[in-house]
């Protein structure tokens, strides 16, 4: 007959169901709202995951979830009938990058992550890189991108409280008159729009450059204001978007870590508004 093993303490016996809760919770994600899950782990961002909800693409154990439902640590979770498998977040590193990004690139992040990290020379990822506030390919400039879903949520929920910098280069009939009302202009097309500065360089050609500084304004109103009154934007360049700045020693098509004194002054400035 085999004996018995020891049983074990009682304290150590009592602290066992403890023990095993907490293994579980670091192999499981939490209960969390659909889109901040999947935002948060990299899969999309919440407004892509609420279009996927909508587009009937994906599913939660084999049904179309509601918008803000609930997943908990069983749920089976398919996007486009593929198998969605979410890690703890806890364990996933965060990366932010700046990228300056040529006019008329295309930027394409929703392709694999390899294909965009190596047609973008993106370092890789373990999750899919998200632009913030994004600029239209026709512009180029500074672009902040990220795999930290929650952290992309964040500033581009606060990003309308930033100020941004453009520079412009204008063909046309440039004078002090048109500056000065584009300044104090309050919106375009009907919609509002705000200049902080404006700021002329004239050249002795047809090209003339502008330095802008707005809030809560779009590259295309800016755009959409000069082309109703004859002057052309060639080109559109975003140098600055709040307190992080393009600077001289980024080439065009490269990309940099953003340093943690950058994010920092960022999230202050998101925190602040």
């Amino acid at each position: 007959m085999r004996a018995r093993p020891p049983r074990k303490p009682l304290a150590q016996r009592r602290a066992e169901p403890q023990r095993r809760a907490e293994r579980a919770s670091r192999a499981e994600p939490p209960v969390e709202r659909v889109q901040k899950l999947l935002s948060a782990a990299g899969i999309g961002s919440r407004r892509e995951v609420e279009r996927w909800i909508r587009e009937g693409r994906l599913h939660i154990n084999g049904a179309v979830p509601a918008l803000g439902v609930k997943l908990g640590p069983r749920d089976r979770i398919t996007l486009d009938g593929r198998a969605v498998r979410l890690h703890a977040p806890a364990v996933k590193e965060s990366h932010v990058l700046l990228f300056h990004r040529s006019p008329g690139e295309t930027l394409d992040l929703k392709a694999a992550t390899s294909r965009a990290a190596e047609h973008l020379k993106l370092p890789r990822s373990s999750g899919r890189w998200l632009a913030i506030q994004p600029m239209p390919p026709v512009d180029g400039g500074l672009e902040i991108l990220t795999d930290d879903g929650s952290w992309a949520h964040r500033v581009s929920r606060g990003a309308h409280a930033l100020t941004v910098d453009y520079v412009l280069r204008m063909r046309g009939a440039l004078n002090d008159a048109l500056v000065e009302e584009f300044r104090t202009a309050t919106e375009c097309e009907g919609e509002a729009m705000s200049i902080l500065r404006a700021e002329a360089k004239y050249g002795e050609g047809f090209n003339h450059w502008l330095d802008v500084t707005v809030r809560a304004t779009r590259s295309a109103q800016v755009r959409h204001w000069w082309a109703a009154r004859g002057i052309i934007v060639s080109r559109l360049m975003r140098v600055r978007f709040g307190p992080v700045h393009l600077s001289r020693e980024l080439p065009r098509g490269h990309s940099r870590a953003m340093a943690d004194s950058e994010r920092n002054a960022l999230n202050n400035e998101i925190d602040a508004a």
